[in-house]
């Protein structure tokens, strides 16, 4: 994974694409309780002021970073040594759930 290449572009300067393997997609969806809301107590007077609430942006940002590893690693299984293209949202649920998706081509690239 050390070698991977992933970007949100649809080209990568310097390589020419081999070989477009796929079109691939990764999720992510999980619960937001009232204890992963509020980490401190501090937090419990964020939402009124506006403030960022830690302990779930501390909670999407871990998610993203799992997500993206095994996205990787899926690419990697397909015989890709890229992703171009790489769409990443963030999506919340009616029953208070938050999903994260990643998708993007898996291609192999050669550097010129």
């Amino acid at each position: 994974m050390k070698d991977f290449i992933i970007s949100t572009t649809p080209t990568l300067e310097g390589y020419k694409i081999v070989k477009y393997i796929d079109i691939l997609f990764e999720e992510n969806t999980f619960g937001v309780s009232w204890s992963t809301s509020v980490s401190s107590f501090n937090d419990m007077f964020k939402g009124f002021t506006g403030e960022r609430f830690d302990a779930i942006s501390d909670r999407i940002e871990q998610v993203k970073k799992d997500v993206k590893q095994r996205f990787i690693r899926k690419a990697i299984r397909h015989g890709a040594n890229a992703l171009i293209g790489v769409d990443i949202e963030t999506t919340t649920r009616e029953n208070g759930g938050i999903t994260i998706s990643m998708s993007g081509t898996a291609v192999l690239i050669e550097k010129i």
